[in-house]
């Protein structure tokens, strides 16, 4: 849902609104999603993704996918 650079990172992030109760199932649900949104950011831009995270609306948290 948007890709922002700081302090040297690209960082990949995507907002979830699933209701769930673990952040693990979120990470697992959507891990290849967001890989896949990775690569294409580095074919487009030629700069690799550094971190991906997965914002959850239903945990209030941010959640790192690696």
């Amino acid at each position: 849902d948007c890709v922002f650079e700081r302090e040297g990172d690209v960082v990949l992030v995507d907002y979830k609104t699933d209701r769930v109760r673990s952040a693990e199932v979120l990470a697992q649900r959507y891990r290849k999603q967001l890989l896949l949104y990775a690569q294409a950011y580095r074919r487009m831009r030629g700069r690799p993704v550094t971190r991906c995270v997965i914002w959850s609306f239903a945990l209030g948290r941010a959640i790192e996918v690696s």
